[in-house]
Parts: structure tokens; C-alpha cells; sequence
């Protein structure tokens, strides 16, 4: 926004000012000032400034509310600049204009004036819109240019001869409404803007006057030889507003205010000042006046407490000397901001709000926070505190640290991935800053793929890899956040036992081995069982191919191997297996993380002797369960059973498969003879027969 500081001095009334000292006090509010121009207009010397203002601070895309800053700034005491309705105006009777529907607006000024005679413009109004950045054109719109620089609140000046069926004088109906009809095209700067039904816009009788709130119909255009005339001032809704800015992408002085916000009382002033132009100017009579106002009785009230000021700002620097702020200096601060005290002690003062700061101050901290923007924020002693921070990292900090470090011990090389998805799937967010990111990710498995895919594209392979991060679910209409661990193994195609063999790529066994290898470092006893998976995950899982994991009675996560249609639909041609678990159930133990205490025993300085048995098994029956079936028949000198062995074959029997296996018996005392591992091999036998119920393969 660029300001003329002459205009800006004469409103704050302001005798002499030091330019450097105002930019650098503008710029330490929050109104940068981006750049200096000196111009020479009537002759007399200016200074433009190019100001920016955060987007909570719509008061000040005007000379009005940036000069009420100023005046905050230096002290001053800045001009009325209220005007006063003319009862001379508002003699007439609402009876030509009628108001068909004012959709979205709900304060709304007009006024027909006949008889003008436009002229040139006066100097002073070239003047003040040179200075501003804007090019004289004709008397009525440089009213209206000025009045929206002045008070910040556009002015509409449309030629009421050029309006259809104006025939019966006494008759004219204004609406604001939503694109009815197929007049679709209207002229905006003298550019044809192709319309749609999502586009609010503002008739007169049956012709579109303008876009609400963006701009007016190019057709309507005042000119040399208009002598009625119709003044529009209107606050539509900002949302709005910013929907057909950005549906129509088209973005003008009048919009940008509209969408910040426009206030009720700048609003009365603009439409009061500009009829008082135009009739002062244009010589023309008032024929008619309308208006309609939402009356809000509402007024916002906050309890300031001292203490909580000098708590939260701290001392400042006086004379060398530390000290608070005083009450006086408190009190002066919210006088220059307009804030009305209506009750104070040496302890609490109780403010109303204004109006047009009802937007961006709303709470005790934000008084604070004006406080501090007016005194200067750098006049507060600012010290770090001494502290020092001896805090202990949490259990579950540790966990997950020590997981990290475990997984890139065993080769794996850990990503990091945004937490927003282009998936559909997932919880959606309400106003995404990209469309592509708009949902909330459930699993962290979709990164890992894709990054992998990503690697292939480029030429690379795949990448044995990792993340930890946190996913999103719905439960019970409540988002729930968990961190969760993912693995993506399949990357390495060098594979071999020893040289003289081929490579060959991973295969499950490889891939689980290096999953119970993790879980045995972080000393948790993990179950893998073939539960059905029901949430999202079930797109990459392969059937027959998967495991679903289980810790401490808790389902954790699931092991599988990438389905086919993945692999098709990502164009892979290895085998890549996947695993994601809930960490914070993982987490959730008891025990101290002692995976590296062993406990030591002496090996046994006796033999072993080994015996083998082939078992004919259900063929759905899990080689884990049957072990633990096994276990329950108790012999001391048992030191392990192994399978080394696994054969299928029509003539075993249908569902059925046979296994092979390895007793390993080994005593701590003696050394055992064969006769008593053949008899304790007979015992087992025995029982598996007997209490199994499972066959013995000859």
C-alpha cells in the first residue's frame, strides 16, 4: 500500500517528524515499511511509502486507520475525521429504491443523485490519488478512489442513464444475489469476465452493476456526459468475497478489503463523506436515499491485570536502570489505541475494544501484545533465563531411540516422510494449503513404497528401509495419533550363501529372520499368528503371504509380503516384504530395556546326541504352535527341537503335509547313552500319538 506522508502527517496532525525515525517505527509495530519515494506534486516536495500489514490488520488498508497508528506511535493527537450526515441528504423517502434481496450483505448504502455536472477534478484530489499510486480519470472516480484510500471502503459510482428499463423513474430495485440467468459476461476494467452461478454479483433492475465486492461493470462507467448517478458502499461477506476472487482469479483494491473485512464505522463515514463530495463537487441534487445496517449492540470488554503485564513483558531499561512499566504509562498507551477505560485500580483496568479492533484483539495477551507493539518492543530488558535443563529423556523417547539405532545396525536406511497423503482414504483436512496433501496419513507403509518406486524411476534400487512417525485413525469420531515403525525390505538382489552360488533376491524366510532379529534385540516375544487384517493395510498385503503380529495379547501390526497388484500396479519385478507395528504398544513393558544383560551359564562339557522323527501335521497348522504343543512334554535333557524339514505331496494325504523334526538331547551331569535316548525318544513318540493325536511318518 503506498502513503503519502504529507497526507499522513496532516490526518495525525503532526507538525515535524523525522522520516527515518517513523519508517523505523512503522516497521517495529508490524507495518513494514518496504521502500522510500520522493515525488514532487504541486509543487511541493513528498515522500511515498510502500507499507505491508499482517493480514489480521485490516484497519489499516487506510489513511484513517494507518494515521490512528501513527498518532499511537508519536504521541500526537490525530484529527477528527468524522462526518456528520446532512439531514438535507436523508429528506427523502425511501420509496424509488426498494431492496429485492440483499443476499450476503448485510450493511448496504445508496443514494441516486440527478442533475451533476462533472468537471474537472479538483488539485488537491489529483493530488492526494497521484501520491497514493493511482492515475486521475474523472471527478466521480476519483471520489471514489479517494474515499476507498481515506476510510478504506470501496464506493461504487455507476451512470444511472445506461441502466435497462429505466423509463419509470420512480421505480428501481437493487439485489445482491447469485448468478441467476444467461447474461453470463460482464465487463470488469475493460475486460470481459466470464461468469458462473457460484459468483455473487449486485443488480439494478435487471442489469449486473458488479461483482460483489470486486468490482464494478465496465458498461455503467461514469463519464463527461453522465448527469444521474448511482452511489453504492456495501460490506459483503468476506468468505464470499474470496470465493469469487478466487473461482473468477481476479484480485483488485476492492476485494483485498472486502476479504480482510470491512468496518461498520469506516463504512458510515466513507458513505456519508463521499454524497457530501459529490454534491459539493457535481453541484447535483439528492432524488432518493437507502440503507440498511445490521445493529450490533455487542461490546467487548476486557480485564487487564498489571501484574500479568509486567510479568509477561518484563522490565525495561530506564536511565540505566531497571524498572516496570507504570500504571500512567499503561494507561496513556491504551488512550492513544482508543481503548476506552471504564474502570480501573492500581491493580485492574477494565477496556472496551473498539470497533474496528474487534478482529485481532480479543483477549488479556493481546492488549499486552499492543502494549508492548506501541511502547517498543525493544525498549524491554530482554536476558535468557538461567535454567538448565537436566531432564531425562522419557521411556518411550528411549525406546525409540534405541529402535533407530538397532534398525541402522542391521543395514536399514531410515526415511522421513510428510504426514499428509494424497490418498482419499484417510481423515481430510479442512483447508489444506495443497489439494494433493489434503488427508492425513493412516499407515506409513504408502511413503515407503513410493519412495522406493521413486528410486527405480531414477535407475536406482530398491532401498532397504525404515520410518518411524506418527499415523492418524478415526476412533469413535475422535482422531487418534500413534507412532508407528515400518520396514520395507527387498532391496538387496546380492544375496548368496556362498560365492560359488548365484545371487538371488530376498525371500521370506530372509526377510522374517531380519524382522525376529529386531524384535529379539529390543527383548520383546513376539507371536505371528494368520489373523485376518481389516483396516487399510489390506491393499498391500498378499494372501498366504502375510502374518499378523502380537504382543503382550495386543495386536501390534502385521509382516507380508507385497501383493501382485502392487507390483503391478508400481511397475516392480522383486519381491519387496513390508512390515508396520504399533509402537506404543510395543513400548509398553514392564521390563527394564535390557536386551544386552545375559545371564550366564556354563556350557554343558557332555555330548550331544541327536534323533529325528517326520510328523504327518494338518497342513493349516502353524510349525510355532506345534512347538508349543511339544513344549508341554518336559524333559530336562531336551536342550532344543528344530524343524529341518517340510515335504508335500498328494500321496501324504489331502490338507495334510509332512515335516521332518531334530531332537537335540544333551545332559548337564553325564554323559547319555543311546538306550536312554532311544527310551526317551519312545516316551515322546508316544505321547505325541496319544495325546496330539498326530501320525508318525515311517
Amino acid at each position: 500500500m503506498k502513503v503519502s506522508l504529507n497526507w499522513l502527517i496532516e490526518l495525525a496532525n503532526i507538525k515535524t517528524i523525522d522520516i527515518d525515525n517513523l519508517t523505523n517505527q512503522l516497521t517495529q509495530a508490524g507495518f513494514e515499511v518496504e521502500a522510500i519515494e520522493s515525488i514532487i506534486i504541486g509543487g511541493e516536495i513528498d515522500h511515498v511509502l510502500d507499507i505491508s500489514s499482517t493480514a489480521n490488520r485490516s484497519d489499516v488498508l487506510s489513511m484513517i486507520g494507518l494515521s490512528r497508528e501513527v498518532s499511537a506511535l508519536t504521541g500526537s493527537s490525530m484529527l477528527s475525521a468524522m462526518h456528520q450526515p446532512n439531514n438535507r441528504y436523508f429528506s427523502k423517502k425511501e420509496t424509488i429504491i426498494s431492496s429485492h434481496n440483499l443476499l450476503n450483505c448485510d450493511n448496504y448504502f445508496a443514494a441516486i443523485i440527478d442533475k451533476i455536472r462533472i468537471k474537472d477534478s479538483p488539485d488537491w484530489l489529483k493530488n492526494r490519488l497521484l501520491s497514493s499510486g493511482f492515475t486521475h480519470r474523472n471527478l466521480l472516480t476519483d471520489i471514489s478512489n479517494y474515499i476507498m484510500l481515506k476510510w478504506g471502503q470501496p464506493i461504487s459510482i455507476i451512470d444511472l442513464n445506461k441502466i435497462n428499463n429505466m423509463h419509470h423513474e420512480n421505480d428501481i430495485t437493487i439485489r445482491s444475489d447469485f448468478l441467476l440467468g444467461k447474461n453470463n459476461q460482464i465487463k470488469l476494467n475493460n475486460e470481459n469476465i466470464e461468469l458462473n452461478k457460484n459468483i455473487l454479483v449486485t443488480q439494478v433492475n435487471t442489469d449486473i452493476t458488479s461483482i460483489a465486492g470486486i468490482g464494478s461493470n465496465s458498461n455503467f462507467d461514469t463519464d463527461y456526459n453522465t448527469t444521474s448517478i448511482l452511489i453504492e458502499s456495501a460490506i459483503f461477506k468476506q468468505s464470499v468475497v474470496r470465493k469469487s476472487s478466487r473461482v473468477l482469479n481476479v484480485r483488485t483494491e476492492s476485494s483485498i478489503r472486502q476479504e480482510r473485512g470491512l468496518n461498520v464505522d469506516n463504512w458510515k463515514n466513507a458513505h456519508f463523506e463521499a454524497l457530501s463530495l459529490v454534491i459539493d463537487l457535481t453541484y447535483g441534487n439528492v432524488r432518493e436515499t437507502f440503507y440498511r445496517e445490521q445493529i450490533t449492540s455487542n461490546v467487548l470488554n476486557i480485564n487487564l491485570s498489571i501484574k500479568k503485564v509486567h510479568d509477561v513483558l518484563g522490565p525495561i531499561m530506564y536511565n540505566g536502570q531497571t524498572r516496570f512499566l507504570f500504571f500512567e504509562e499503561i494507561q496513556n498507551i491504551l488512550y492513544s489505541l482508543n481503548f476506552d477505560i471504564i474502570y480501573q485500580n492500581k491493580e485492574t483496568i477494565e477496556v472496551t475494544v473498539p470497533n474496528y479492533r474487534r478482529k485481532d484483539v480479543f483477549r488479556e495477551i493481546d492488549i499486552i501484545e499492543e502494549i508492548a507493539r506501541i511502547y517498543g518492543y525493544h525498549k524491554f530488558w530482554s536476558s535468557l533465563p538461567s535454567i538448565q535443563f537436566n531432564k531425562k529423556l522419557s521411556t518411550k523417547r528411549r525406546f525409540i531411540d534405541k529402535s533407530r539405532s538397532i534398525l541402522r545396525s542391521l543395514g536399514l536406511t531410515e526415511l522421513v516422510h510428510y504426514s499428509l497423503i494424497k490418498s482419499k482414504e484417510n481423515i481430510a483436512l479442512n483447508n489444506p494449503l495443497i489439494q494433493d496433501y489434503a488427508n492425513l496419513r493412516g499407515s506409513l507403509l504408502e511413503g515407503l513404497i513410493e519412495s522406493n518406486l521413486y528410486n527405480i524411476k531414477q535407475s536406482n534400487q530398491t532401498i532397504d528401509s525404515f520410518e518411524i512417525g506418527t499415523v492418524f485413525h478415526n476412533n469413535q469420531n475422535k482422531i487418534v495419533e500413534t507412532t508407528s515403525l515400518a520396514i520395507i525390505l527387498g532391496g538387496n538382489l546380492d544375496i548368496r550363501s556362498t560365492w560359488s552360488h548365484p545371487a538371488h533376491s530376498l525371500n521370506w524366510y530372509e526377510a522374517k529372520g531380519i524382522v525376529e532379529n529386531f524384535f529379539q534385540k529390543i527383548n520383546r516375544q513376539i507371536e505371528w499368528t494368520k489373523k485376518d487384517i481389516v483396516d487399510s493395510r489390506i491393499k498391500f498385503i498378499r494372501k498366504g503371504k502375510s502374518a499378523t503380529l502380537i504382543y503382550n495379547n495386543n495386536i501390534i501390526g502385521i509382516f507380508s509380503e507385497l501383493n501382485q497388484a502392487k507390483y503391478s500396479e508400481l511397475g516392480l519385478n522383486t519381491k519387496l516384504f513390508v512390515l508396520e507395528v504399533n509402537l506404543n504398544i510395543l513400548e509398553d513393558c514392564h521390563d527394564e530395556f535390557n536386551y544386552l544383560n545375559y545371564q550366564i551359564q556354563p556350557y554343558s562339557k557332555y555330548p550331544s546326541i541327536i534323533r529325528d522323527l517326520s510328523l504327518i501335521i494338518p497342513q493349516n497348522m502353524e510349525i510355532n504352535y506345534l512347538l508349543k504343543l511339544l513344549g508341554q512334554f518336559y524333559d530336562k535333557d531336551l536342550e532344543s527341537t528344530t524343524l529341518f524339514d517340510q515335504y508335500i505331496d498328494k500321496s501324504i494325504g489331502k490338507g495334510k503335509k509332512s515335516i521332518g523334526l531334530r531332537f537335540t538331547y544333551r545332559s548337564d551331569e553325564k554323559t547319555l547313552t543311546n538306550s536312554e535316548i532311544d527310551y526317551k525318544q519312545h516316551q515322546l513318540q508316544k505321547k505325541i500319538v496319544k495325546q496330539l493325536n498326530l501320525e508318525i511318518r515311517q
